[in-house]
Formats: C-alpha cells, sequence, structure tokens
C-alpha cells in the first residue's frame, strides 16, 4: 500500500512540473519532502501539505496579472517554484519529520503542523494582501510603501493570515485521532505569529533595491531593464532564507507551547 502512495506523490510532482506549478528540481525536491512526510505522519501529513501547496499555487496564480509589475523581474518563476522556495517552505516540515523518524514523539506531528501553518499564513497573506486596495504599511520604516515589498502589512494580508494557518489547523483537527481543540489553537498562534516574525525579518534584515529609472523601491536586482542599486539589508538574506526562518519560529512556538500544555 506505501508503495502507492509513494507513487502516487512522484505523480502529483510530475503533473506539478507539467503544469509549471514547480521547475524541475522544484519538483525533485516537492517528491523528498512528501516522502519524508508521508513515511512520519501517513496520509494525513500528505493532505496538511496538499493544503499548504495546492492553496498557494492556486493563490499565486490568482490575479497574476494585476500582482505583476512589468517593470520588474517576476514575481515568480514562470516555470514554477523553485527546489529552493520549496525548501525554504517546506524544509522545516521535511526536519520535523525525520526528527520523528529518528525519535518518535507527538511533538513532532505540532512542530510540522507549526511550521506548515507558518508557510501558509505567509503566503496566504502575500498573494492576497497584495491586492488590498490600500497601500501597506512598513513596519520599520513607520510610513505607507508601494505593494509588495517585504516587511508591510495590510488588513487584508492580515486577515488572510489567519485563515492561512486556521486552515492547517482545522486539517489538523480533523485529520488525525489524536488532534485537539486546544492543539487547532496552537497551530493557529503558531502559523500567525510565525508569519509575523517573517514580516519583522523581512523589515529589518531582507535585501532592497532602488530603481534609478522609475525612482521606485523594490526587492528585485532589474527594475525598467536596468539593474537596481541595493539600499537595505544584509546581502545574504533573500526572501527564501526569510522564509525558512519564520517557519522554524513557527515550529518552535507551536513545539514550546504543546509541551508547556502536557505537562
Amino acid at each position: 500500500m506505501e508503495v502507492f502512495f509513494f507513487v502516487g506523490i512522484g505523480l502529483l510532482c510530475m503533473v506539478s512540473f507539467i503544469f509549471k506549478l514547480l521547475t524541475l528540481r522544484g519538483s525533485t525536491a516537492a517528491f523528498i519532502t512528501g516522502a519524508l512526510i508521508f513515511y512520519s505522519f501517513a496520509w494525513q501529513g500528505l493532505v496538511i501539505l496538499a493544503v499548504f501547496f495546492l492553496t498557494s499555487s492556486l493563490l499565486t496564480k490568482w490575479k497574476r496579472e494585476v500582482k505583476i509589475d512589468y517593470n520588474a523581474e517576476p514575481l515568480e518563476d514562470k516555470k514554477g517554484r523553485t527546489a529552493g522556495q520549496v525548501f525554504a517552505n517546506g524544509g522545516t516540515s521535511s526536519l520535523a519529520a525525520i526528527g520523528d523518524i529518528l525519535m518518535p514523539d507527538p511533538l513532532w506531528l505540532m512542530v510540522f503542523a507549526g511550521a506548515l501553518a507558518t508557510a501558509t499564513a505567509d503566503t496566504w497573506a502575500s498573494e492576497i494582501g497584495i491586492l488590498s486596495k490600500t497601500k501597506p504599511f512598513h513596519l520599520k520604516e513607520w510610513r505607507k510603501v508601494e505593494a509588495g515589498l517585504s516587511g508591510a502589512v495590510t488588513g487584508l494580508g492580515t486577515i488572510a493570515a489567519v485563515l492561512g494557518a486556521a486552515a492547517i489547523g482545522a486539517s489538523y483537527y480533523f485529520l488525525f485521532d489524536s488532534s485537539t481543540f486546544m492543539g487547532t489553537l496552537i497551530i493557529i498562534f503558531a502559523g500567525f505569529f510565525g508569519n509575523v516574525a517573517d514580516t519583522l525579518f523581512g523589515a529589518w534584515f531582507e535585501q532592497k533595491y532602488y530603481c534609478q529609472v522609475c525612482k521606485t523601491e523594490t526587492e528585485s536586482k532589474w527594475h525598467c531593464k536596468m539593474k537596481t542599486v541595493r539600499i537595505f539589508g544584509l546581502p545574504w538574506v533573500t526572501n527564501n532564507l526569510v522564509n525558512f526562518s519564520s517557519t522554524i519560529i513557527g515550529a518552535l512556538i507551536a513545539g514550546g507551547l504543546y509541551t508547556w500544555t502536557v505537562q
């Protein structure tokens, strides 16, 4: 029976590559992530992973023509999410799966769910929040900025983050026999505040560039067909690193609160 699940994971990754949801390396990374999660958390873990992946992919493509700045590099690779993006969002969940394989404990399920709740909250906040009719407010610069810059928030994006975390929390509640309402609340809390950590990391550390042609700030190294000037952020702090770091925060919050509540 397990063989069929692994084959199914492989087929789903192949279909995702064909429909340009994932690049070739991205689909390979997704297969590794899915296989580890299935081995540790069974088919229920795969469903939770699917909730994140499918909703994130659909939201990325939803109203894509509105989200893209045609003067800049694409917000997402036209060929799909890369291996780096897959591991940035699913790497912590994979580590939780490995931890469960080496040292089986119910704690790892909460760590896994907390990490994916963070990734889902962040993606929903980004993909829905950018459609807000009001300009986002930058937490570090303490002013309104153009849509699409890390570290900025909108009311619409904040609501989307809560709903994204709740989607994972609800999935956990209905899928696992060991689930509790308290566990669901922990996952939602961890996912939302993991997303807050992502926003703060983006505001204080992620790179930001300035276009000398149209005089706007951007996260792209190219804008208006010219190379931009880096005006802020650490050279090695990329969006993928920020996403990975925030999922670790979400996982730690979920694991810490779970440990505290069961004692």
